[in-house]
């Protein structure tokens, strides 16, 4: 009805959308060109370190590696987007889409995380049914090994790559710069595409699921509290959440981090949902639509079958097969 109603009122309506549409494909050229740069910063760094005698250090200090992960993901994750932001931003003539200000209302962000949180939580189930499903048909899913040192200053070193510089880089680009610059096409439309873009450069069949589940939820409350800094708490509590459980199992027994685990799963659902429905009741915030109102799945073509995105998309799905084996 709104299609209709757009291009019986506006003549200019077709004109409109093919603009629109041509808007959305530029920014998916952006967001491929930035995450195809990712890829090769990526490899330059591996390359650097192989050439110049560290991949012995590299791959057997937990603490080295630690070190010059965070330099790999601050430099290989922020750097693209933040060279490409304003090529984004003058396509989506976005004012603000890395919004980092304070959170509409101080309460809305506590219950928003928590929800956030929640929201987590009931990806890590559905992605252990997944893992357990793919077994019974004979495929063994592995994810890349993440140096856990022990010490001090080996478990600060682990916090501070995958709690915060993890979580920080990670969530500006996905909810800042890709979903920031998509919201002016809708909200689910943009949280749709940050989602499935956060899903694929996890690059395993382990995290992606859990990446995808993840991702609807923390843009969804990113949106709904108007901060990037709600999608970094959710972020980082839940790295928090499973860095603590990985180091607890080299010091506790299996049951008794089983347990506790268990108990922090379910009820971070719980409180969850309870946080969803006070959200719901108190925040005024509402998804943005399309102004146009063109299906998404027109928007989601633009967006994705472009070169560069394609490339980048290409590359992801075939690292992602490397982490899938065949027990039979």
């Amino acid at each position: 009805m709104d299609n209709y109603y757009n291009h019986y009122f506006d003549p200019d309506y077709f004109t409109k959308k093919e603009v629109q549409k041509s808007e959305i494909k530029n920014l998916g050229l952006y967001v491929g060109f930035a995450l195809i740069c990712q890829i090769v910063l990526q490899h330059i760094f591996s390359f650097a370190i192989e050439i110049s005698g560290l991949s012995e250090k590299y791959l057997n200090d937990g603490i080295f590696q630690n070190c010059a992960d965070v330099i790999i993901v601050f430099i290989s994750f922020l750097l693209p987007f933040y060279l490409t932001g304003k090529k984004m931003k003058a396509v989506s003539g976005s004012t603000d889409p890395v919004p980092l200000g304070r959170p509409t209302d101080g309460v809305s962000f506590v219950l928003a995380v928590v929800a956030g949180i929640g929201v987590c939580m009931i990806a890590n189930i559905a992605t252990t049914y997944l893992t357990v499903i793919m077994s019974l048909f004979g495929f063994e899913l592995t994810s890349p090994d993440l140096a856990m040192p022990t010490g001090t200053v080996g478990v600060l070193t682990s916090i501070i790559r995958i709690v915060v510089v993890a979580a920080v880089a990670e969530e500006l680009t996905l909810r800042g710069y890709v979903m920031g610059n998509l919201r002016k096409y809708g909200d689910k439309f943009a949280i749709l595409v940050s989602a499935i873009v956060f899903a694929l450069m996890h690059g395993n069949l382990i995290q992606a699921p859990f990446a995808l589940i993840a991702g609807f939820g923390i843009g969804y409350f990113t949106v709904k509290t108007g901060t990037v800094w709600t999608g970094i708490a959710i972020h980082a509590a839940n790295n928090f959440i499973s860095t603590a459980i990985s180091y607890a199992m080299e010091s506790f027994s299996e049951e008794a981090v089983s347990l506790f685990y268990t108990f922090i799963l379910y009820g971070f659902i719980i409180f969850g949902f309870v946080s969803m429905w006070l959200l719901r009741t108190r925040n005024t915030l509402t998804l943005s639509t399309d102004y146009l109102g063109t299906p998404a799945k027109e928007k989601m073509k633009a967006f994705f079958l472009n070169p560069a995105m394609i490339i980048a998309l290409g590359y992801m799905i075939y690292i992602t097969t490397k982490f899938i084996g065949f027990k039979f």
